[in-house]
């Protein structure tokens, strides 16, 4: 799945670290913000970060209006007011707690990859870097356009030889940040926030999660789902009396997802499913079916094929990497020498300028063609929030 890597990128570390905040204020004289573990954090590196993290949220902003805009999804005042808080002198003091949290957050990462003795090297930061903005060895016959930042990149062509391939991206590199940030932050300061998502993206998988096991007991099913219990009976006895499981499903169900493919369900864990079903099937022995259970969407009849440990996959492995990702966090800042100053509340930037679009009014759609307006656009703009929410992930 292909997505914008520059935006990704600024929306990934928009929200990498919210988890927990520090907060111990300590008055304090010069140019020292705070000071972790004995590493000082400098108003000049907080006024750098602040800026930078004010640019990457008024481009997640713009992202999400232009996603919102494709989709036919208005901007509603609230959605708005969200950015303006904290982009406004009402969130000076979180957005500044932000900044610093990250600073400070940057510095156990170095920290603890160091023990783990992992490192990204500079090789690997220019390879991400030429892959995020189009030059990666997986874009060789592509051409790169016009990224969500507002820089256009050079055009690719197929027969460009290999040899010029970093110096096309170098010169694109150069102009998008003539272009799209001037004097906001530096070069250096951008790399160095590839560098920590590498890092961090390292430290997790060959530390933090090297000795976990990410599985559990899951159950494969199959469902018919019906409106009445007296509707289930009448599958039960169909079913013992020799009909098709497959034939019956595709006359009861009222699954539409699953009725005509004998209604799979696949292998699921627990939490998955509503709690009775979920409770029915995991107390099956495979191959049996059971009575009636019901649940909000009605009665289902539950044929079990199997049940074992496995692999978890999508959103239960991205659950159960974060709960392994929070208890390490919260470990290794727990552990941490943290002061903070009540200097830097001052030093938090107002720009680069917010300037929010205006809202738009709800469309009023005509009675006839409600109906299919609905039906039509309802999954393209669930699919679209979806999109959104997917690049905000920690």
């Amino acid at each position: 799945m292909k997505k914008n890597n520059i935006i990704t990128l600024f929306i990934f570390l928009l929200s990498l670290v919210t988890i927990l905040n520090f907060n111990l204020p300590v008055s304090a004289e010069g140019e020292i913000v705070a000071t972790i573990n004995g590493v000082d954090i400098t108003a000049d590196q907080f006024v750098e970060a602040a800026k930078y993290k004010r640019f990457e949220t008024i481009q997640e902003y713009n992202y999400i209006v232009q996603i919102y805009s494709a989709y036919g999804i208005p901007i509603d005042d609230s959605f708005n007011q969200q950015y303006i808080t904290l982009l406004g002198e009402d969130g000076k003091k979180d957005f500044g707690q932000q900044v610093l949290n990250q600073l400070t957050y940057d510095v156990i990462l170095d920290e603890e990859a160091k023990k783990a003795n992992i490192s990204v090297s500079d090789q690997e930061v220019t390879d991400k870097l030429m892959d995020m903005f189009g030059f990666g060895e997986d874009s060789a016959t592509e051409t790169p356009t016009e990224t969500g930042l507002g820089a256009e990149s050079a055009d690719v062509v197929e027969s460009e030889p290999e040899i010029n391939k970093e110096l096309e991206f170098q010169a694109t590199f150069d102009e998008f940040f003539a272009n799209n940030i001037g004097d906001l932050f530096s070069k250096d300061f951008f790399k160095k926030q590839v560098y920590y998502m590498l890092l961090e993206n390292k430290l997790l998988e060959e530390s933090v999660f090297k000795d976990q096991k990410f599985e559990a007991e899951m159950v494969s099913a199959r469902h018919i789902l019906v409106d009445t219990e007296e509707k289930a009976q009448e599958v039960l006895d169909k079913l013992s009396a020799g009909e098709n499981w497959d034939d019956l499903a595709k006359e009861y169900s009222q699954d539409t997802a699953n009725k005509d493919s004998s209604g799979e369900l696949g292998w699921f864990a627990r939490g998955t499913m509503a709690l009775p079903f979920e409770e029915a099937a995991f107390a099956m022995e495979p191959g049996t079916i059971s009575k009636p259970v019901k649940t909000d969407f009605g009665y289902h009849i539950i044929a079990s094929d199997g049940k074992e440990v496995r692999p978890l996959e999508g959103e239960a492995l991205d659950n159960a990497k974060y709960a392994a990702y929070k208890t390490w966090y919260e470990k290794v800042t727990s552990e941490s020498k943290l002061e903070t100053y009540d200097n830097w509340i001052d030093l938090v930037p107002s720009e680069p300028v917010f300037t929010p679009v205006q809202p738009q009014p709800t469309a009023t759609v005509a009675p006839e063609a409600e109906t299919n307006a609905v039906t039509e656009s309802t999954a393209e703009a669930d699919s679209a929030q979806e999109e959104v929410s997917a690049t905000a992930v920690p």
